[in-house]
């Protein structure tokens, strides 16, 4: 619970336009920049996309989002879709870059991927290396 509180707080702020990390940091000498004080436009929360039921494009549901995966340079690229079987249990996990998901215009907490269930089904399984 802890970890996705933590993955999630890490994929907001990276979603919210690739903040810096306070170790990261360089200091150029110049004053720091104002911090963000509120969402901007095309900007998504991470809370948004987790635990979000996901659909295929053939509008069957497939799962939902269990994870998001960050790139070396702090980015939001997977997410990882805990795919049910047909009794609600859990099938395998997949990784889907993020980019293929779309929200729902209608139902906040459902996203859709553009892959059909059968293309999702043939994909290899997702292993978390940790």
């Amino acid at each position: 619970m802890t970890r996705k509180i933590l993955l999630a707080s890490a994929a907001t702020a990276l979603l919210l336009g690739g903040v810096i990390l306070p170790a990261q940091a360089q200091n150029t000498g110049s004053a720091p920049a104002a911090a963000q004080t509120r969402m901007e436009s095309g900007q998504t929360r991470a809370k948004a996309l987790m635990d979000r039921d996901v659909y295929s494009s053939d509008d069957v549901e497939i799962g939902e989002v269990e994870d998001l995966i960050l790139n070396a340079q702090h980015q939001v690229v997977l997410a990882v879709i805990e795919v049910e079987s047909r009794l609600g249990f859990t099938d395998k996990y997949v990784a889907v870059p993020v980019s293929q998901l779309t929200p729902a215009a209608n139902n906040r907490d459902r996203l859709t991927l553009s892959m059909t269930r059968d293309q999702v089904k043939a994909m290899q399984g997702f292993k978390y290396e940790d």
